[in-house]
């Protein structure tokens, strides 16, 4: 029987695109395309398998199938003549597509390479037709973005600069009041003069997570110079044994001397977050525990306490801005940025940031590297 008109694309092993595409033989010889397919008994159908110049792998040929009998849609001539005037078509209309479709995958590959380099780069611009139309479009979008970025930028900086200059300028009156409050509750214990401590020292860790902020998102690369370890918990206990005294929490450390690489003022935020969290979370007659040891060819910073510490919160507790529900009983006014930072500096380093279950009832924080 004789079959209406119709065309089906083809992969290069001949895998139909579409179900009701016929399946085609095997055995062809597809040097020889275009190549027919017209059945031996005269039957009015006819069938031209083409080859598509720079097609890919998933549209490597197409089937033209068609009939000589009009009243099925013929479009084929009732001679044997059909297949030139069928291959001079299809030639002409590859011809003629064929260059749209080049300049199509050159303006794509354009386009993508851009906006992998956040649109620093334009698009070539060619002819003087739609696509052209299309390129020049992109090109001014382009700019826009890059104009937009570049201010944003801008005001970034301004803002971590100004981030900067007022840690500077209230970390040392701070830092002066701190001093006099601890040499006050000295002198005369006091419950007042402890809360003030523990506001002084909560205001000084807040600022400094602030800046600590502004430096990791400007920084996505971190500067990596010789840190001693031992020092610097040597140091972060002394900065927060005032506020330890004055909750009646218990502050021990122990260290090996250990040197790793990376930003000492971030990880010293990060290990002062951990001791001030543990501190601030724990009750009075509670224990904190600063360990540093040596871990293979790594080191392990662990900070122990037995304050209140749920395991299923775990997990949850490295997220900006969360704390657990203890916490929030305990010390409602807290910001909760100070673990999400230190996963942050950790992230950072390439060190790791575990929570457990303490031994002694809390929660047990390991910063490894």
């Amino acid at each position: 029987h004789s079959e209406p008109a119709s065309f089906f694309a083809y992969a290069a092993d001949l895998t139909p695109h579409h179900p009701d595409a016929p399946p085609l033989p095997t055995d062809l010889d597809l040097a020889a395309t275009p190549l027919s397919l017209t059945p031996t008994w005269p039957d009015g159908t006819v069938r031209v398998l083409l080859r598509m110049p720079g097609g890919d792998e998933t549209c490597a040929y197409v089937l033209a199938r068609g009939t000589t009998e009009p009243w099925l849609g013929g479009v084929l001539p009732p001679t044997h003549l059909w297949l030139l005037p069928l291959v001079t078509v299809v030639a002409v209309m590859l011809l003629a597509v064929g260059p749209v479709v080049r300049r199509l995958r050159a303006l794509t590959v354009a386009v993508r390479r851009s906006a992998d380099s956040a649109y620093a780069s334009g698009v070539p611009i060619e002819g003087d037709d739609e696509l052209t139309e299309l390129a020049e479009a992109f090109d001014h979008a382009a700019a826009e973005v890059r104009g937009q970025l570049a201010e944003t930028r801008r005001r970034e900086e301004t803002l971590r600069e100004y981030i900067a200059n007022t840690r500077h300028d209230l970390m040392i009156p701070l830092t002066v009041l701190q001093g006099h409050l601890a040499e006050l509750a000295a002198r005369a214990p006091d419950p007042a003069v402890g809360h003030a401590i523990d506001e002084a020292h909560y205001i000084g860790a807040l600022v400094a997570d602030l800046a600590a902020t502004a430096r990791l998102d400007a920084r996505p690369v971190i500067e990596r110079h010789p840190v001693e370890l031992a020092s610097l918990v040597e140091r972060v206990v002394a900065r927060h044994r005032p506020v330890a005294r004055s909750r009646g929490v218990a502050l021990d450390h122990a260290t090996e001397a250990l040197t790793v690489e990376g930003d000492v003022t971030l990880i010293e935020q990060a290990v002062g977050n951990l001791v001030y969290n543990a501190i601030r979370y724990n009750r009075a007659g509670g224990h904190v525990a600063v360990v540093l040891e040596g871990r293979g060819a790594g080191f392990v910073i662990s900070v122990v306490d037995d304050g209140p510490g749920d395991p299923a919160e775990i997990e949850q507790l490295v997220a900006r801005g969360a704390r657990g529900d203890a916490a929030r009983t305990r010390a409602p006014e807290g910001s909760g940025l100070g673990l999400h930072i230190a996963a942050r500096v950790a992230e950072a380093h390439g060190f790791a940031l575990r929570f457990l279950p303490s031994a002694y009832g809390g929660v047990r924080v390991e910063l490894v590297g």
